[in-house]
């Protein structure tokens, strides 16, 4: 056998190492490991019901995720707010699970017979990664330990609730339950993801070449396994191989357009991109020549001028090194740059009044128009936000935002002046 150099090469040897100790799965198997994490799940559920600490605990977490959303500011990673709110989404107040969270908590601080508090529970559909995230943090506040992606995030969360969880005292056999539970889910999910291993690594090998590393890559697609385990239902019909290739795929994919390009594009207009290139090459390869814009958007079925455009958005990036122009050796685009240190006064000058103009023109808009404004475009200390992020931050959802913007951009655009000072801009940064 060849001697491996790289470390990397080294690193793979022994994942395939691992991977081959894990056959693929037969469906039996499949339906095996999955029943018992669903009844793992279950397990939780009826803990949650049936211990009053935990049913107050769970109450205030659908209470606060209607009144007090989790906000990207109070987390120390967006990815970690990112994974709670896709949790929670459906139990904020504008969520398909508003109403049945509102009266589920009522229901759980309230009086009620035990079959109440498990209907009122099953009745949630809590997602079964969520349910674990409450166990886990509920187990962490009783004085346990049980590592959980999700908790971690309720656990940040917490810290800014309407009224801060109190501590919860657990009975020995409960706190044996939760943790047998969790331990169980645990276990199956694993499995479901040690056994298919090998498809990432398949689905992973597509995108080599593409700006990536592989072992990035590869990665990138465990968490998509990962997270279409937790999901996956085979009493639905399907084996979990197939549920779990869009899981993987997207991943890895996403992870490739956000990291594979000087410059990020959406994942739809990435994949047309792909298809508009693809394309090209074929023809190329058939005739020997190049083929246009008119002939690529007559095999796509596209329009023209959106080929066209999607043909461009490559060229988006140029070296710093390149010449100012076709026929100069002797300076580059770098020399054009000014000093950050020692700017131009006389377009700082003009920058301030713009910046005051501007100003003036938002504060004419209604409040919350200009809350949106000011976040969108970074008018504030700070960098600008995303539809998401002001929508946490205005406990709105990300459609109210949308509206907002458009009726501000609109207000602004009939005001007086504001198109000419755009135009002095425009005609300013020309000239320079």
């Amino acid at each position: 056998m060849q001697t491996l150099d790289s470390s990397e090469d080294a690193d793979l040897e022994l994942m395939f190492a691992e991977i081959r100790r894990y056959p693929l799965l037969t469906a039996d198997e499949e339906k095996t490991i999955d029943a018992r994490k669903w009844q793992a799940v279950e397990a939780l559920s009826a803990v949650f019901a049936e211990v009053a600490d935990l049913r107050v605990t769970l109450a205030d977490a659908l209470t606060n995720a209607l009144e007090c959303p989790p906000e990207v500011k109070r987390f120390p990673s967006r990815e970690q707010h990112f994974t709670l709110r896709r949790e929670l989404a459906p139990y904020f107040a504008d969520g398909n699970q508003a109403d049945a969270a509102r009266g589920a908590a009522k229901i759980l601080r309230g009086r009620a017979s035990k079959k109440r508090y498990v209907e009122t529970v099953n009745s949630l559909n809590i997602p079964a990664s969520l349910t674990v995230g409450f166990a886990v943090f509920m187990l962490r506040r009783a004085g346990g330990q049980f590592a959980d992606a999700v908790a971690d995030a309720v656990g940040h969360w917490s810290r800014h609730w309407q009224s801060p969880p109190a501590p919860i005292a657990l009975e020995p056999d409960v706190h044996k339950t939760l943790r047998r539970a969790l331990r169980e889910y645990t276990e199956a999910r694993d499995a479901l993801v040690m056994h298919n291993l090998r498809l990432v690594h398949s689905i992973a090998g597509r995108y080599r070449g593409r700006g990536v590393g592989y072992l990035d890559l590869v990665q990138e697609g465990t968490l998509g396994l990962i997270r279409a385990a937790e999901k996956f239902e085979f009493a639905k019909g399907y084996r979990f191989s197939t549920y779990c290739f869009n899981w993987i795929t997207q991943a890895v994919r996403r992870y490739v357009g956000d990291t594979g390009s000087l410059i990020r594009l959406p994942t739809h207009v990435q994949d047309q991109v792909n298809k508009v290139y693809r394309e090209r090459a074929i023809e190329q390869a058939k005739t020997g020549m190049e083929p246009d814009a008119g002939q690529l958007a007559k095999k796509l079925g596209m329009d023209k001028q959106k080929t066209k455009e999607i043909l461009e958005v490559r060229n988006l990036a140029i070296s710093l090194d390149a010449p100012r122009y076709d026929d100069d050796d002797g300076s580059s685009l770098v020399d054009t740059l000014t000093s950050e240190q020692f700017g131009d006064t006389t377009s700082n000058a003009e920058l301030d009044s713009l910046h005051r103009f501007l100003g003036e023109a938002v504060d004419q808009l209604e409040a919350n128009e200009q809350a949106v404004v000011v976040a969108r475009w970074g008018l504030h200390d700070g960098p600008p936000l995303s539809r998401s992020e002001i929508a946490d931050r205005l406990g709105v959802s990300r459609e109210w935002v949308r509206q907002l913007e458009r009726s501000a951009l609109r207000k602004l655009k009939t005001q007086d002046g504001v198109q000419q000072a755009f135009l002095d801009y425009q005609q300013v940064g020309t000239s320079a």
